[in-house]
This record gives C-alpha cells, structure tokens and sequence, in this order.
C-alpha cells in the first residue's frame, strides 16, 4: 500500500494514522512484528499482561484495524517494520 492511500473505512491517509503514533506504540509495532506475545510484551516493557493489552487496542484503534494482524500488514506496507 503506498503511503499516501487512503482507508475506505475513514477515508483518512494512511501517513496520518502514523504520524499520530507515540514512541511507545511504534516500540509495540516492532514487538509485534518480532512475534511477541501478549505476555513476552508484557514482560519485555515490565507493565501486565492486561496493561499490555490496553496498549495494544488504543495501537490498534489509532490505526482503526481489528487486529495485530492488520496492524503489522498495514505497518510492513508502509516501510515501518
């Protein structure tokens, strides 16, 4: 996907959805794409599991997917991970 499209959802730029990303949510994408678990994420940034989550859902509601899945095909399509 290149950077400048658009989701149909929001019709909202693709670069805009990262732009708004904290330091610690593209540190979560990066876990991500490196396999972790929920609880190996947990762990690796010494928060809980239900912490960890958390984290996870607000990534995946600023990028407006469903699912870690979507988030890391969305990020490995732009050149993030």
């Amino acid at each position: 996907m290149h950077p400048m499209a658009t989701s149909a959802k929001k019709n909202r730029p693709v670069e805009i959805r990262f732009e708004r990303l904290t330091e610690g949510e593209y540190r979560l994408l990066k876990l991500l794409d490196l396999g972790f678990s929920n609880e190996e994420i947990a762990l690796r940034l010494g928060i809980t599991v239900s912490t960890a989550k958390g984290h996870l859902d607000q990534l995946f509601e600023k990028l407006q997917v469903p699912s870690r899945g979507k988030a890391l095909a969305l990020a490995r399509d732009c050149g993030l991970v």
